[in-house]
């Protein structure tokens, strides 16, 4: 019989076998951070560069420094055809050899801190680079600066993992917990963020994205990205579902699918399998070049990868 724990103040529970095994350094329920190893940290941080550049390097054929490139090359990062309004930054065929080696040692990482004993499955990791900016697109139904459950735009799992890495910490990630009950609709796909919000009534505030260690957040820890006109940002993120749950219960096919991959499969990646990209950078710019992105994201990581 499936396990779908639906009520925010029960979910609390279902992350109590983190809180047993794991390096917990702020519980709020719904909301946990992990101290991870400064050593660890140091050196995904240097994968995520080597991504970048290797994009930046590809896709505009010169040569790119690493030193302080966040801000030095800031308008020809946001104008990289794999990078997503928000924020996504996804694996081609240029770039996916620097990707195979993000999600390997993100993959020792899990394993080095006890997460993935506590996880029933976990997704392929997705790198983002916030614009610390405020734009157009920022006024989108399905902007991330709207207060948002992942939930709305289509995750089924329990929460998201993310560890702030790079740039300007000031372009942040707001978290925040719900007052009192959600509507029966609350965990369904939403056609956009502004729908969502009618599935309850309060909140009040958590904390914001710290840099340097893990962020486990639930489908019911409401969130939105912070901008302050700052510099960009660069962290990563992880849909999981717990062992002691079967996720978030869904009962309309709206929107995108969330593909699921067996643990065992991605904890090979970059060690016996690799991930293989199916787009150039040049076909992603042609595909997405007349999207308007306003409407609830479909697209997703696994579209135009493999694991080979």
């Amino acid at each position: 019989m499936l396990n779908h724990v639906l009520n925010p103040k029960n979910r609390e529970a279902l992350y109590d076998d983190i809180r047993q095994n794991c390096n917990v350094s702020l519980d709020k329920g719904i909301y946990i951070e992990l101290n991870l190893n400064y050593t660890d940290i140091s050196h995904l941080k240097t994968l995520c560069e080597d991504y970048i550049l290797k994009t930046l390097k590809s896709y505009y054929v010169m040569d790119f420094k690493k030193n302080n490139f966040l801000v030095k090359y800031r308008d020809k990062i946001l104008h990289l055809p794999n990078r997503a309004p928000s924020g996504a930054f996804y694996p081609k065929v240029e770039n996916v050899k620097e990707y195979n080696r993000i999600q390997s040692f993100v993959n020792d990482i899990l394993n080095k801190n006890n997460l993935v004993n506590q996880f029933k499955s976990f997704d392929l990791t997705t790198v983002r680079v916030v614009d610390g900016q405020t734009t157009d697109l920022d006024s989108r139904v399905s902007s991330t600066t709207r207060l948002h459950s992942d939930a709305w735009a289509g995750h089924d799992g329990d929460a998201i993992l993310t560890i702030g890495l790079l740039g300007d910490k000031n372009t942040s990630t707001e978290f925040n917990k719900i007052i009192g009950n959600i509507s029966p609709l609350f965990y369904e796909t939403q056609p956009d963020y502004v729908k969502g919000l009618q599935t309850f009534k309060k909140y009040e505030h958590i904390s914001n994205l710290k840099f340097d260690n893990a962020t486990i957040f639930d489908h019911t820890c409401l969130h939105r990205t912070l901008k302050t006109n700052g510099g960009l940002r660069v962290s990563i993120d992880i849909g999981i579902t717990l062992k002691s749950s079967d996720g978030v219960s869904k009962t309309k096919k709206y929107g995108r699918v969330m593909k699921k991959i067996k643990i065992k499969d991605i904890l090979k990646i970059g060690k016996e399998t690799i991930v293989e990209a199916t787009e150039t950078l040049k076909e992603c710019r042609v595909r997405f070049k007349d999207d308007k992105y306003d409407k609830i994201p479909i697209t997703y990581i696994h579209d135009t990868i493999k694991i080979g």
